[in-house]
């Protein structure tokens, strides 16, 4: 962390133990192809906002993207950096499009279209198509884990839809046995939600895509897409969508691919904007019952990750260190990273949307960025309920 983000969070710390604030509102502007971001920003609370600022500004790794901050569903701070980046680009949000796959889940489990609870054989085969494969194809193996059989042509007849949701389904392609007991550990798969958007298209009758366009107008949430094809092809149809940028060897452009199967697990473009309204909404009750929400964020495994002490949901991770609730994510994908972090009891959002993948060989610096903000916003949050305890109104 630099010297800048610790004088800072310290200046935090002095304010709120003080009983004081700086209401000041202030404005940078500059080029917003030059190596300071272009930030505006309004009211309250200069501190987090600073301190967004400061991390990418003063970060070791490069930076391309957008990033906003809301408080109360209002913007904060909007933050551009990067060649071509302004309010309106948008970017393939890598795992960020697995809240919006749990949503649309949700919204057909408050429908009565599906049950999460029932298996996800019954909803992609029909009966008669079970029994068939049961008499004709229909063979058995102790290979897994569990020393449980299989079905040619079909998953696992344990595997639930809550089960995919929250990544302890260990399913594998058709003709495979299942990678472990369905629920008795977390794997993180992109191919369950992927199935996932299949149960959507068989409940709906209508492309993942489709309802993808239905979500979004229904709900005004300008700037969502779900489109298919190279990164170039995409363009001619989102003129607004950022060219992903892959650091390997060399710095080149991504030659990443959208199909259908990846668009419910990885493969939505949103503008920061678009997400963090997005995101609001779903926090607000707006898209899904009180009962459903309250299982989308209720941690059913414990996860290892970058972050400590992290559980996971439905399209959800959960932390609740120092009594401070957090949901969050992250994505990547060939030529795009992302973060969201949501903070319930503040009514925080941080959406943080990216053109520039950075090389995996090392992991820890990949997301190092996406740390410090986290953690330097986690900080000025605990320090602001230490301080309302110690004062309160």
């Amino acid at each position: 962390m630099s010297l800048r983000v610790i004088t800072t969070i310290l200046s935090s710390f002095l304010l709120l133990l003080s009983g004081h604030s700086n209401g000041n509102s202030f404005a940078l502007h500059g080029d917003k192809t030059s190596e300071k971001a272009d930030i505006k920003v309004v009211s309250k609370p200069q501190d987090i906002k600073t301190l967004i600022k400061a991390a990418i500004d003063d970060s070791l790794q490069p930076f391309s993207g957008s990033v906003i901050l809301l408080e109360n569903g209002v913007p904060l701070l909007e933050l551009q950096k990067g060649v071509g980046i302004n309010e309106a680009s948008s970017f393939v949000m890598a795992s960020l499009s697995k809240q919006i796959t749990a949503t649309l889940i949700l919204q057909a489990v408050d429908a009565g279209k599906l049950d999460l609870h029932r298996s996800l054989n019954s909803y992609l085969f029909d009966d008669v198509t079970r029994d068939k494969n049961k008499r004709q194809d229909g063979i058995e193996t102790n290979s897994d884990k569990s020393g449980s059989s299989f079905i040619l042509n079909q998953y696992d007849e344990r595997i639930t839809i809550h089960h995919l949701l929250s990544h302890t389904s260990g399913v594998d392609e058709l003709g495979k046995p299942n990678r472990f007991e369905p629920g008795s550990q977390f794997e993180y798969s992109n191919f369950g939600y992927t199935l996932l958007g299949q149960l959507l298209e068989k409940v709906n009758q209508q492309s993942f895509a489709q309802q993808i366009a239905q979500f979004s107008q229904l709900n005004q949430i300008n700037g969502l897409y779900a489109q298919v094809g190279s990164i170039n092809s995409i363009r001619q149809k989102v003129t607004s969508l950022a060219v992903g940028m892959n650091e390997s060897d060399v710095l080149a452009p991504s030659n990443l691919v959208i199909d259908e199967s990846l668009l419910p697990a990885g493969g939505l473009i949103a503008s920061a904007a678009a997400f963090a309204n997005f995101q609001h909404q779903l926090h607000s009750g707006k898209f899904i019952s009180p009962e459903s929400y309250e299982l989308m964020t209720r941690s059913y495994t414990q996860i290892k990750f970058l972050w400590p002490d992290m559980s996971y949901g439905y399209g959800l991770r959960i932390n609740k260190e120092n009594g401070i609730i957090e949901y969050s994510h992250t994505g990547y994908l060939a030529g795009y990273m992302s973060m969201s972090l949501h903070y319930p009891e503040f009514n925080l959002d941080l959406v943080m949307l990216e053109n520039l993948s950075l090389n995996l060989n090392d992991l820890n610096r990949v997301f190092e960025l996406h740390t410090q903000i986290r953690q330097a916003i986690r900080s000025n949050l605990f320090l602001t309920k230490q301080s309302l305890s110690l004062h309160p109104e």
